[in-house]
């Protein structure tokens, strides 16, 4: 890669897994990570690392913030980077929108380094001065500190409302906290890593923690008005709370001993059934009366039914907790007793805990552990893109929605590799399982992308990867592991030389972007604007985009992608997948692109215009308003693809103005006789197929390519 064109990375002082240090951030991990979760554009970003630095750092804690950022613009993104330059601040952003508190806390933490943790709201709720309490009684040997807002200083509505939840909770819970819709909250973090908490279920924290047998206070703090805070959210919004209600109730007291609630609730409902059903029994057997026009006996039946069906629900669940007794562990050791010489004694002069055995510090403790690969399981997608919007290398197909899309519309087999040491993640490889009568049977990371491969934070994590990747394959029968790498990783193995990519940092304004583009292409850009009329602006048209595309990859005599994978591709990642439409003042749409974004870039990636249109400079139009665009959405990179060496498509692209890089696709080969795959335009035994493939109606083309794509990935 040319030096003068090679893109800034972000900073890896411990890569994947790692947090990102800033440049206000002491070289020792900090005692506190402050995690906010940002949902909302308008969020005072700089206010609140005041409001809740100020206090701690005057109070001489170490600290960090790290901000979540969860379906929020490109602005806040950037306002969070400036803080970086000066302040101990980083942050994460989440694939998608709306995800809620539990995802945007667990990502937090697995962001943040500091050995307490204090999860913040994004407004202030509570004097900041009183955050200095919550990590005093954690010092103090508590291992989560949840808040009471007391004196409440906000509308008599919200003070009712808020004190009706709370009796509830007690009265059906028998809990003593007072106000658990208190967002302000610290604990330890290893407090996560035992309590799982999921959905809406995040406010109910403090009750799992203290189930789970943690050490659990509540303090007093200050009530701040709440601006802007809505009093009535809604009937719909109190239903739910009900059925958390009962769903906390559950879970904290008939998890370990399902078959006692399922079973009294089935013994109940059997022993209404039998009352109900005894006496028309009893009269048919006597011949006194039959069973016609008795409802009665019907409705007994149904109970008994049904009280036998709960009663099963139970020994079911009995039977999973038996087998999994050994993973599961629902106490906390206070204090233990150590023969003199034992190797897990405490050292003398150990500081004591109130509550815990103090927990030996995360990286340490993994770095004692082995490395082990295994495969994501469900309910760890968060955790996964989270690695990869981390990793210095990762890209928008490493994603854990391509698998989701690539699976729903193509049911090609995935097989997502994790490596891990300890709790701790290392490395990721996303793989899928292709079987194409072209092909054969191959992994391949990742199919329908043109970037992949291994992300890890260190070598040997890389090798381990590769060598279960290899195990994968043989097992399953391939013949080859494909990784599409975007940048060059250790270590030799067999490589494509087919494919370069283009990409580049955009200039500081739009007219800089004009000006970089090299002469003859800028004069079709003005000609294409001012001369011929031509508009682009984004567009939910994916009918237009596909037909556009269909026609593209006619004339090339490549098959096309189905119009159900650009639907989900919407549907998966929402807005990241932006459509823009060229369109002549008559409104016809003569050219469109599909671009993702992911983080600080833009990939114009899916693409298709009209032949008779060229002319016009609409090509060059188009993606110089997608880096308009994109500037002005506060992107800071643009992707133009991938293409094949010495191509038209790669000569457009330097025309572009930018400098193409090699593409280090790399491949291990499990059977004799393996060879990288040669089923590529390149390849003049296609020739002729490509040539007839050109010539057919475009109707055939786009229902057999539909077909066709999902053996050629």
């Amino acid at each position: 890669m040319n030096p003068a064109t090679a893109l800034p990375r972000p900073p890896a002082p411990g890569e994947a897994v790692t947090p990102v240090a800033s440049a206000g951030t002491p070289e020792r991990a900090p005692l506190v990570s402050v995690v906010i979760a940002v949902t909302e554009n308008g969020v005072p970003v700089r206010q609140l690392v005041e409001a809740y630095g100020t206090p701690l750092r005057d109070a001489a804690y170490d600290h960090e913030f790290v901000f979540v950022l969860d379906g929020v613009s490109p602005a806040v993104e950037r306002e969070v980077q400036e803080l970086r330059a000066s302040l101990p601040v980083d942050w994460v952003r989440l694939q998608g929108s709306g995800l809620g508190e539990s995802i945007a806390l667990s990502a937090g933490v697995g962001r943040a380094a500091g050995r307490f943790i204090l999860n913040a709201p994004q407004y202030l709720q509570a004097e900041p001065a009183d955050v200095v309490k919550v990590v005093q009684a954690l010092e103090q040997g508590a291992d989560f500190v949840t808040t009471w807002r007391h004196p409440r200083v906000d509308p008599w509505f919200n003070r009712l409302q808020s004190r009706f939840f709370n009796w509830v909770l007690r009265f059906v819970m028998g809990i003593r906290f007072h106000d658990l819709n208190s967002s302000l909250r610290g604990m330890r973090r290893e407090v996560l890593e035992e309590v799982n908490v999921y959905g809406e279920l995040y406010r109910f924290l403090p009750v799992l923690a203290q189930r789970q047998g943690f050490h659990v206070v509540e303090v007093k703090v200050r009530h701040r008005e709440e601006r802007g805070r809505k009093g009535f959210f809604g009937v719909g919004v109190y239903t739910r709370r009900l059925l958390d209600i009962l769903a906390i109730s559950f879970l904290t007291r008939f998890t370990q001993k399902p078959l006692r609630f399922f079973g009294m609730l089935g013994f109940a409902s059997m022993l209404v059934g039998l009352a109900l059903c005894a006496m028309p029994v009893w009269e048919k057997l006597t011949g006194e009366a039959g069973f016609q026009n008795r409802p009665v006996v019907v409705l007994g039946a149904i109970l008994v039914a049904f009280g036998i069906q709960l009663i099963g629900f139970g020994l079911v669940g009995e039977i999973i907790i038996f087998t999994q007794a050994a993973n599961l562990r629902g106490y906390k050791i206070q204090e233990s007793g150590a023969a003199p010489g034992d190797a897990d004694a405490a050292p003398a002069g150990a500081p004591a805990r109130g509550a815990t055995p103090a927990a030996p510090e995360p990286a340490a403790a993994s770095a004692a552990m082995p490395v082990r690969v295994r495969e994501l399981v469900p309910g760890e997608d968060a955790r996964f893109d989270a690695f990869v919007r981390q990793h210095p290398l990762g890209t928008f197909f490493h994603l854990s929605g391509w698998r989701k899309v690539v699976e729903d519309v193509f049911h090609h087999e995935p097989h997502y590799l994790v490596a891990e040491q300890g709790r701790q993640w290392r490395g990721v490889l996303p793989l899928f399982l292709v079987r194409s009568p072209f092909l054969g049977r191959n992994l391949v990371s990742v199919p329908y992308g043109v970037y992949g491969g291994v992300l890890a934070d260190a070598e040997p994590v890389q090798q381990e990867l590769l060598a279960a990747a290899e195990a994968l394959g043989r097992a399953q029968r391939a013949g080859y592991v494909e990784l599409r790498h975007l940048e060059a990783r250790p270590g030799e193995r067999r490589r494509s030389q087919l494919y370069v990519t283009f990409r580049k940092v955009l200039p500081a304004t739009a007219e800089a972007i004009l000006q970089e583009i090299p002469k003859k292409a800028r004069a079709e850009v003005r000609r294409a604007r001012d001369r011929f009329g031509l508009t682009c602006r984004p567009e939910d048209d994916l009918a237009t985009l596909h037909r556009l595309f269909s026609a593209n990859k006619r004339r090339l005599g490549s098959p096309s992608l189905p119009l159900a994978w650009f639907e989900a591709l919407r549907e998966e990642f929402g807005r990241q997948v932006v459509v823009h439409v060229v369109r002549t003042p008559q409104g016809e749409a003569i050219a469109a692109v599909m671009s993702f974004c992911l983080g600080d870039t833009v990939y114009a990636y899916y693409s298709g215009s009209r032949e008779d249109q060229h002319k016009t400079g609409v090509n060059d139009f188009l993606y110089h308003e997608i880096m308009r665009w994109a500037l002005e959405q506060g992107y800071r990179r643009f992707d133009f693809g991938r293409s094949r060496r010495d191509t038209g498509a790669a000569a457009f692209k330097r025309n572009m103005g930018f400098a193409e890089e090699p593409l280090h696709y790399e491949y291990l080969l499990l059977k004799a006789g393996a060879t990288p795959p040669e089923f590529h335009p390149s390849n003049p035994r296609l020739g002729l197929p490509r040539k007839v493939w050109a010539h057919l109606p475009l109707f055939l083309t786009a229902r057999l390519g539909s077909r066709l794509s999902r053996y050629l990935p």
